[in-house]
């Protein structure tokens, strides 16, 4: 059974570090940094789209200024509902609305949005604290997208 395994680890391991991967994120590959951001909006989400932001703020010498203006909305909604009239499933959606200044002063426009379902819980403090991940879920999923639209300009 351990030669099975080994005989299977070891040509997966030898793909993966000679096949000459790389993070996308890699630190050494940013060619840019953020510098000034004004968050509008949900409190919660802007706190998270602020940590997220945090590593690309340090000044670089020759890397491209970025600032950002952005606008966040979150809502939650009932998705649909049981015979008695209670909330089964929700959607959560949260909005960025983005504006990209680069040190030329050419000012991009960007929408992002993503949407979640969550379900209704018995105990509201569960479905609190889930609401509470996925809505930083969601957050760090479109700062990644903000992040990557930043390295490809």
């Amino acid at each position: 059974m351990k030669k099975i395994k080994i005989y299977i680890i070891l040509p997966i391991l030898i793909l993966i570090v000679n096949c000459g991967y790389t993070p996308l994120l890699d630190t050494n590959q940013i060619n840019f940094y953020i510098g000034d951001i004004k968050l509008n909006g949900d409190r919660h989400v802007n706190n998270h789209l602020s940590n997220n932001f945090k590593k690309h703020q340090r000044n670089g010498t020759n890397k491209n200024r970025y600032d950002l203006n952005i606008s966040s909305s979150y809502e939650k909604s009932i998705a649909n509902k049981d015979k008695n009239g209670n909330p089964k499933n929700y959607t959560l959606k949260l909005k960025l609305d983005v504006e990209v200044k680069n040190k030329s002063g050419k000012i991009n426009r960007l929408s992002y949005e993503k949407k979640t379902s969550l379900s209704a819980q018995d105990k509201k403090l569960r479905e609190n604290e889930l609401e509470k991940k996925y809505k930083k879920d969601l957050a760090n999923s479109l700062s990644k997208d903000i992040i990557f639209y930043l390295m490809s300009q």
